[in-house]
């Protein structure tokens, strides 16, 4: 009895402290909310996206029988109408996420109290994503079918083609029926490190597609979240986590559509990680050379990280040091195509991209001064980026100042801009991951021209088809599309900041 007198005492006592506490809280935990909404509108979002494969998956359990096709609810478009429906519904759930994705970013610090917190959204939103039948390219399924071709019938892909094989074993089996017919007789255009990781995941498949493909889509879920975790132990900062990890772009082409352009990604951000935070060359170079025979683009880094990590030699010691680990590099690449070189034939790959005009500024010029007038430009520009690519390697060479890493990675990112955009012949939309492992090292003004241009890519890829029917020129239509949404988004920051410094000067002079 005096116990429960003594509280009712203290209670009162205390009363308008307690309420004043509870104030805090309530208002703590709306503004929490406040924040939190941004995430929940964003997974609510990616479920939208994801319900259409999830509805096809549970009505035919088997991804075998879909008919690959560029449209959003997986039906046929027999109208203008139904075909517009289509891609205004892919378009505009993309625009929400992308709207959602930026504002995510801006309240990152408010949205996530912690690590875990972070973890954990981005694991979710990564799951759905990963649920999305790939349907707007049929890459996956090639990767499969050399896959199979390799560890179930013994072919070496770069020598015999997955049609080849099929003819000569007389077997049409499900592992190769998905693959697109413009690689049916074509080898593999990869490196040997991404043929043999093929080999391996479609040796545990058991010859069934859904496995293969599932285990396809898992292995590149946990590099993505590898990817993540990686980027973190590079910036200890959570909004460049949430670029990456979060964007929808990526997560469509690495997630959805299964692009092993992911495992460039990884292999740079690796190779980054070892040079930056331990100090560790020898392991660094191993992994661009993983990264170059994945595809070889990655081999345009490599003269960067070296020098940044020799940066306090002198120049003897610097080209010294240069040659030891090129030689390195030479080494561990040479290694992976010794396990499937019988001749030169094995870098035919190389050349087929290169001599396809599909998404490009050259397919602008195919078309105005004809194939060999264009042969002769790409081969011009590609002397004039050779050239470039050497001054700047020889200016960081004979470079004696002690520059931070982004300086090298600078220098690095224009060269990458012009091969990119300007030199590959056939640029596809899951090529903007190659931006991304170095994006954290770049200003303001480059991390949000690459936000836009991933944004871009994506409506440009499926709008191109919507508006033009001759897929000829949807090319032509996709590069314009890409420029024009870029172009509108990088103006509009710059317009609202002129009309901000015009009111502002009206204030002044009032």
């Amino acid at each position: 009895y005096w116990g429960i007198i003594s509280i009712t005492v203290i209670v009162k006592q205390y009363e308008k402290k307690l309420k004043v506490v509870l104030n805090i809280i309530k208002k703590k935990e709306s503004f929490y909310m406040k924040n939190k909404k941004w995430l929940l509108l964003f997974i609510a979002v990616v479920i939208c996206f994801a319900m259409p494969s999830i509805i096809y998956l549970a009505k035919n359990q088997s991804i075998y029988n879909f008919i690959y096709q560029w449209t959003f609810i997986f039906k046929i478009p027999k109208t203008i109408l139904a075909k517009w429906v289509n891609t205004i519904s892919f378009i505009g759930l993309m625009s929400v996420m992308f709207i959602l994705y930026i504002l995510i970013i801006k309240h990152s610090n408010k949205i996530f109290k912690s690590k875990k917190q972070l973890i954990i959204a981005i694991c979710i939103i990564s799951v759905l994503f990963a649920l999305i039948i790939p349907y707007t390219s049929t890459d996956v399924y090639s990767y499969i079918a050399n896959g199979w071709s390799d560890s179930h019938y013994h072919e070496n892909p770069y020598y015999k083609s997955v049609g080849q094989v099929s003819d000569e074993y007389h077997v049409r089996d499900q592992m190769q029926n998905k693959i697109a017919n413009c690689w049916r007789y074509e080898t593999v255009v990869y490196g040997p490190l991404w043929t043999l990781i093929c080999k391996l995941l479609t040796s545990i498949s058991f010859g069934n597609i859904d496995v293969a493909l599932a285990i396809f889509k898992g292995t590149n879920l946990i590099v993505h979240l590898i990817n993540c975790f990686l980027i973190w132990k590079i910036t200890h900062k959570k909004k460049f986590v949430l670029i990456y990890g979060a964007n929808p772009a990526i997560l469509f082409e690495a997630l959805s559509n299964v692009h092993n352009d992911i495992f460039i990604v990884l292999f740079i951000l690796l190779a980054i990680y070892f040079v930056t935070k331990k100090k560790n060359l020898m392991l660094s170079v191993a992994f661009v050379a993983m990264a170059t025979a994945i595809k070889y683009l990655g081999i345009l880094i490599l003269p960067f990280i070296i020098l940044y990590h020799l940066r306090e030699k002198n120049i003897l010691e610097k080209i010294k040091y240069c040659v030891l680990y090129g030689l390195e590099f030479i080494v561990i690449l040479a290694g992976f195509y010794a396990i499937y070189v019988r001749d030169l034939n094995i870098f035919a790959g190389l050349f087929i991209q290169q001599s396809k005009y599909n998404r490009s500024i050259m397919l602008v010029f195919y078309y105005l001064i004809g194939e060999q007038s264009t042969n002769i430009l790409k081969t011009a520009l590609l002397a004039v980026f050779a050239i470039l690519y050497v001054y700047t390697v020889i200016k960081l060479l004979l470079n004696n100042n002690t520059e931070i890493f982004s300086s090298y990675i600078r220098e690095y990112s224009t060269l990458l801009y012009i091969f990119t955009f300007i030199l590959i012949t056939n640029f596809n939309s899951w090529y903007i991951l190659w931006l991304f492992p170095t994006l954290m090292f770049l200003n303001g003004k480059n991390i949000r021209l690459i936000i836009n241009l991933s944004y871009a890519v994506e409506v440009a890829y499926i709008g191109s088809f919507a508006l033009y029917s001759e897929a000829q020129n949807l090319g032509v239509l996709y590069i314009f599309l890409v420029a024009i949404v870029t172009g509108i988004l990088t103006s509009v920051p710059m317009v609202k900041n002129k009309v901000e410094y015009l009111s502002n000067k009206i204030e002044i002079k009032k």
